[in-house]
């Protein structure tokens, strides 16, 4: 049985200060966009990364949480460049929908940040990867 290839997404990353607490934040203190907004991975298992390429000095990647609605391991430990402006890890398709995931940030406070994170078959993908 041949397994297929992961699929890379790279996802860039901008924060812009909201000093009026209109952000979409968990504090409300700054906006996020991610480009593309919603990551779908459709294959047996996807890498997925996210880059900060515009941010207030000193904003770096700190971790994700997963709310799961599975008890099974989907998600990988995630790996953040020395400079903390990439976090990357790996999505294994055990379950299709949509993946609830906080990205964490720090400055010098926490910064919560809710993404959308799918999985999303296409027509010929295999069916989802059970965890033994």
């Amino acid at each position: 049985m041949s397994i297929p290839p992961p699929t890379f997404q790279n996802v860039t990353v901008k924060m812009v200060p909201t000093p009026d607490g209109s952000g979409n934040t968990a504090n409300g203190l700054y906006k996020v966009t991610c480009d593309p907004e919603k990551v779908q991975v459709g294959a047996c298992s996807g890498i997925i990364n996210y880059q900060i390429i515009e941010a207030p000095h000193g904003i770096v990647f700190t971790g994700f949480d997963k709310a799961s609605s599975s008890p099974q391991r989907q998600l990988s430990a995630p790996a953040i460049s020395v400079d903390g402006k990439m976090m990357t890890f790996s999505d294994q398709y055990a379950e299709e929908g949509p993946i609830l995931i906080t990205l964490r940030f720090t400055d010098r406070t926490e910064i919560l940040y809710d993404p959308e994170l799918e999985n999303n078959p296409g027509p010929g993908d295999p069916a989802p990867i059970k965890s033994r």
